[in-house]
């Protein structure tokens, strides 16, 4: 049931044979999709008279023929291009007033990135202001962007940023796929005051239906080939790739059959080998789609080359937990004073150790909570650490051999004495130092040590430009393991090791 984009490269029998596929997609699914009731659009019109809904209102149903009227597409940012994930550094989040997210959500933002706020004209950006310092906003993280807008979804019509070929930030700009012309300019005003190059691609979709791994695998659901009827598959895949540097993009059908479509009501990157999906009690009408998208990731490849890890967050009453927002060592979670609250927070707390996870209530629906709500700024001057973690296996004379990239975005050196590997056997941490053997490619060995051993490890780096970074992002309560594995002993004194 479920489709990946296997590569740019796809034969037309292929797309055929998988468009065929998808026409036997089970019954519940073939539904018309849901949308909210006129009760509820009505409560929804009246609770917030300054921004238009998520879903399209009946007038922009009548003007589709809008949607990228006058969109200019450019030539792709310089190559090989990287496009960040949502769980690399930041350095601020873009909201739009008037709001769709509490002040204490701001507010705990502010206290560790900049909090950049949409807002129509200098009166409004001063009455914000005031708000701010009322409600305990850092106001030394904040700044403001006077641009027009329709509403406040900035995930979905926000920037998307990329990294390209000379290691230098840009932003790539997609039509947005609703007839708001003030939404659709906000990632190039954004890119205008902030001197960063916008590259246009001439592609409809919305950030809520993207995700990304930072490493050139991406998902979205098929709503990105509904969208785009005059391209094939293997069109889209190409572009994705010249604009933002995708290899595998993984196209999937929507298990929630709402009608947002969007990849992140039900799936979320946590990491590069891990993803989080909902989970439903097995009455629900969506429960086989959904178990369908669990048993498709399992069957996937990460970046690293093991199989995705799925964790699940219980989502019994359609609790919109996923749609959370990863803002460096934090998660904001939206709660909704179920008592399944707490389960929810432990099952981020358990899939991602070392992170504070905080909830936040909210005007919040299954389609529609703070990732929709918030777009994430990467850091422009980000220490970059790149590696693929060890798995199980033999040591050579000289150990165990932790190669990676590191790249300072800042153009600043790294600081005398790192990177460093930091490895314990279950004690103390004991560190050494890598080495550089070309380019920005830096190695080093961990020790040998006797078979069955576990080892946990983790890479850490230090720039001129003030950016302490470490690999996995977390340090050493997210670190890396692998067990030693002597294949002269017979296998079965060996005990199977789960690597995350």
């Amino acid at each position: 049931m479920f489709y990946r984009s296997l590569s740019r490269f796809r034969l037309a029998a292929i797309v055929f044979l998988f468009t065929m596929a998808f026409i036997s997609i089970s019954t519940a699914a073939d539904l018309p999709l849901r949308y909210p009731s006129p009760e509820e659009q009505e409560e929804w019109a009246r609770n917030n008279p300054s921004s238009l809904p998520h879903w399209l209102t009946p007038d922009e149903l009548e003007r589709l023929d809008e949607i990228g009227k006058g969109f200019q597409p450019t030539e792709a940012p310089p190559g090989p291009v990287r496009q960040p994930a949502e769980f690399e550094p930041m350095q601020g989040a873009l909201i739009r007033y008037p709001f769709g997210i509490s002040y204490d959500i701001i507010a705990e933002m502010s206290e560790d990135v900049e909090v950049v706020t949409i807002v129509s004209n200098t009166s409004q950006q001063d009455y914000v202001l005031q708000q701010y310092e009322s409600h305990g906003v850092n106001t030394a993280n904040c700044s403001f962007l006077i641009a027009p807008t329709e509403s406040y979804w900035t995930r979905d019509y926000g920037p998307w940023f990329v990294i390209n070929g000379f290691d230098e930030q840009g932003i790539v700009d997609v039509i947005y796929n609703r007839p708001r012309p003030n939404d659709d300019e906000i990632p190039y005003e954004y890119g205008l005051a902030e001197d960063i190059p916008v590259y246009a691609m001439d592609l409809e979709t919305a950030g809520g239906n993207y995700m990304t791994d930072g490493q050139g695998i991406s998902v979205s659901t098929d709503l990105i080939w509904s969208e785009n009827p005059g391209m094939t598959p293997g069109e889209i895949d190409q572009m994705v790739q010249n604009y933002l540097g995708i290899d595998t993009y993984h196209v999937v059908p929507d298990v929630l059959n709402e009608y947002i479509q969007h990849i992140d009501c039900w799936g979320k990157y946590l990491s590069p080998s891990t993803i989080m999906i909902i989970e439903v009690p097995s009455s629900d009408p969506q429960y086989d789609e959904i178990e369908d998208a669990v048993d498709y990731f399992q069957s996937q490849m990460s970046c690293y080359g093991t199989p995705y890890n799925v964790v699940r967050v219980y989502t019994p009453n359609g609790q919109p937990y996923i749609n959370s927002f990863i803002l460096n060592d934090k998660v904001l979670m939206p709660i909704t004073g179920s008592s399944w609250d707490d389960d929810a927070i432990a099952s981020y707390e358990a899939a991602m150790p070392g992170y504070e996870v905080l909830g936040f209530t909210g005007s919040w629906v299954t389609t529609d909570a703070i990732h929709c709500r918030v777009m994430g700024i990467t850091d422009r001057q980000m220490l970059y650490i790149e590696h693929t973690p060890l798995r199980d296996g033999r040591p050579t004379d000289e150990g165990f051999l932790v190669e990676a990239v590191v790249i300072p975005y800042s153009n600043k050196a790294l600081i005398n004495g790192t990177p460093v590997v930091y490895w314990t056997t279950g004690g103390n941490w004991n560190s050494v130092t890598m080495n550089p053997v070309g380019g920005f490619t830096y190695e080093a060995y961990i020790p040998p040590q006797p078979h069955n051993t576990i080892i946990d490890y983790f890479i850490h780096a230090e720039d001129a430009a003030g950016r302490s970074e470490n690999h996995p992002y977390i340090g050493a309560t997210g670190a890396h393991s692998f067990r030693v594995f002597d294949p002269i002993i017979t296998t079965h004194e060996a005990t199977p090791h789960e690597i995350d």
